[in-house]
């Protein structure tokens, strides 16, 4: 029996290899497709946590040889981003990778050696996520910059891409250009944006003859099928058997998000010391369920906090928090889905326009407000982002009273009532009883 380590098959913070999960046909032809047709830029998005990364690494591993990866930050800058490309070329131009066989042509070795010598010693590293205004050397433009990656046979992922704001934006948009272009010389050549629902049409948007080639794939939420098969192929690899009803359960607390998977079955493992393949068959029960979600609500409660919070922030100066209205209309509605005409009807604050309740329902789907709510296209209808989320909601807007900020003390208390209201959830699709003439 091969051992395998519980980390590497449960992943809630990496990119999944072990129990890597095929997406459905379309999307894993749109991406692979997108991914060998030379010149096609990709914009590859959906929301945190739903397997976008996975799925596009193992895709890579299947076609390219070599990748690099810049991760943007609030408040990285075109230059800043320019740089960070650049200092992981150095991988490739490296007199240790020349001797093993991969080569490149002397020429643009000693050009990318002679542009790299023009930065003091730590200094290139150093200015790749400063947020302070970076001087490119003259010689780094972005045609030579994809130059250097396509003889480097290497493409470029920039990760979180929707955290680039503004002009800096455009100027990424402009960069997918000219790779695009220059695509004509070197055919592997690919920028692929990984950001949030959304980043496909800012691409777009920023630079309009782009349209045509730039590939918009869109990551959705696992089905009930793909979140079962990545339990299923945890237990064949670490020989362990989690009985039908804790598969279901967390199966619909996952709410087909991947991370939240992989994150509950973690948990089980390390509760029950299970670091590695078992030698003998391990049995998985609710009550090791139960232990796993409170851990997992312990864990994220700073985070539930932070995100309810981020969620209806807005100016001090403002006459009604529109967002939190909003989602205390959701709470009431107490169903899976709801439309946009369940939330205009039972919102509270009749100076509320339609206009403002749709536009901040679109906010409430977007990263600046922790994407608490999800747009469904398909059925028109929004709900919560998960059930650990919803739970949160209903506990701060418990008895219709102002939310209580300070929770560190009664933690304990925030983990019981969440596994309950969670609980309620789910064997009864049920939250609180809510008189008519409150609707």
């Amino acid at each position: 029996m091969t051992d395998y380590k519980t980390t590497n098959v449960f992943t809630p913070t990496k990119p999944a290899i072990k129990t890597f999960v095929e997406r459905e046909k379309k999307i894993n032809n749109h991406l692979v497709d997108a991914l060998k047709t030379p010149g096609k830029q990709i914009a590859l998005y959906g929301h945190s946590g739903c397997g976008k990364t996975t799925l596009l690494l193992n895709k890579l591993n299947q076609t390219y040889e070599h990748k690099v990866t810049t991760r943007c930050m609030e408040g990285m800058t075109y230059e800043n981003i320019i740089l960070s490309g650049f200092d992981q070329l150095g991988l490739f131009y490296s007199e240790n990778t020349q001797t093993k066989g991969f080569k490149l042509s002397p020429s643009i070795t000693l050009s990318y050696q002679e542009i790299k010598a023009t930065f003091s010693l730590g200094e290139l590293t150093s200015q790749t996520q400063t947020t302070n205004k970076v001087i490119l050397p003259p010689q780094l433009t972005a045609q030579r910059l994809a130059t250097f990656f396509g003889e480097a046979k290497s493409c470029w992922i920039l990760e979180d891409f929707h955290k680039i704001k503004g002009a800096e934006k455009v100027k990424v948009s402009q960069l997918m250009k000219i790779f695009m272009d220059m695509s004509v010389d070197y055919e592997d050549l690919k920028v692929i944006a990984l950001g949030a629902v959304g980043t496909a049409r800012q691409v777009i948007h920023y630079d309009k003859e782009m349209s045509n080639r730039v590939s918009e794939i869109h990551i959705p939420y696992m089905k009930d099928a793909e979140i079962q098969a990545i339990i299923e192929q945890g237990e064949e690899l670490l020989n362990i058997k989690f009985n039908k009803k804790v598969k279901e359960k967390i199966i619909k607390y996952s709410c087909g998000l991947p991370s939240i998977c992989h994150q509950l079955c973690l948990n089980i493992c390390f509760n029950r010391e299970i670091y590695s393949t078992s030698q003998i068959r391990e049995n998985i029960t609710e009550k090791d369920l139960e232990e796993a979600i409170e851990k997992y609500v312990e864990e994220k409660s700073d985070t539930l906090k932070s995100e309810f919070d981020k969620a209806i922030k807005i100016p001090n100066k403002s006459r009604i928090n529109i967002p939190k209205e909003i989602l205390k209309a959701a709470v009431i509605f107490n169903k899976d889905e709801f439309s946009f005409d369940d939330i205009n009807n039972r919102v509270s604050n009749k100076q509320i326009s339609e206009k403002e309740i749709e536009n901040n329902l679109s906010e409430l789907c977007s990263v600046d407000r922790s994407e608490i709510l999800v747009f469904d296209e398909n059925s028109n209808k929004y709900h919560f982002n998960n059930l650990f989320l919803k739970a949160y909601t209903v506990l701060r807007f418990e008895g219709d009273q102002e939310p209580v900020y300070n929770l560190t003390t009664a933690q304990k208390k925030i983990v019981d009532r969440l596994l309950e209201i969670i609980e309620i959830e789910v064997t009864s699709n049920k939250l609180f009883d809510f008189d008519d003439d409150t609707h």
